[in-house]
């Protein structure tokens, strides 16, 4: 009986709701994409380099900066000034917003950049979003449209992603610390950039 099902769906809690929602196999399938690619790029770099990185102040609050305060602000003008309408203004607030991650790394290590530099700047940008994130898009969210429409924000889908990528730089840093095979590093590079 349709009836009846409809309300089994609403008398349900709603963290079975959402996770019922998000049981499509192409999300999980992109999460664990995501999840390997942070993996593998936080396991490409030495532990010993993401020390160094972590006395690099400068360059780490610089990072912090621009990341968490010119970026969203930036999106915030693009918003208004381009007047965009809620589903493509939240988005581009959510897009600017969010940290740095798994696509700079994957970048940095193609162009042998400073790897070591980016993994820091992500790990320190991932954690500290678990404030920043909601922060921004409520200031800039309320500011640029109503209040419902930060109501329409997929919360719970946000915090996933966040945990997966901190997850998969915490495994990828801890393997590379802790496995002594000459070729890890090696072989986590191969495996980020596939």
């Amino acid at each position: 009986n349709p009836i009846k099902e409809s309300k089994k769906v609403q008398t349900m809690p709603v963290s079975n709701q959402w996770f019922q929602s998000h049981l499509n196999p192409i999300e999980w399938g992109a999460s664990l994409l995501l999840w390997f690619l942070v993996f593998g790029m936080s396991g490409t770099v030495k532990f010993a380099s993401l020390k160094t990185q972590m006395k690099n102040k400068k360059a780490i609050l610089t990072g912090v900066l621009l990341q968490f305060l010119v970026l969203p602000f930036l999106g915030f003008v693009a918003v208004k000034s381009l007047q965009l309408d809620p589903v493509m203004g939240v988005m581009l607030l959510v897009v600017t917003s969010s940290p740095g991650g798994s696509y700079s790394n994957w970048w940095c290590s193609i162009f042998n950049a400073d790897l070591a530099l980016s993994v820091t700047m992500t790990t320190i940008s991932t954690l500290l979003s678990v404030v920043m994130l909601p922060i921004n898009l409520l200031l800039y969210a309320n500011t640029a449209f109503h209040a419902d429409v930060v109501k329409t924000i997929d919360w719970p889908a946000l915090l996933v992603s966040l945990v997966i990528v901190i997850t998969a730089i915490v495994t990828g840093l801890y393997c590379s610390a802790s496995i002594k095979w000459q070729s890890f590093n090696s072989f986590a590079n191969k495996l980020g950039n596939t």
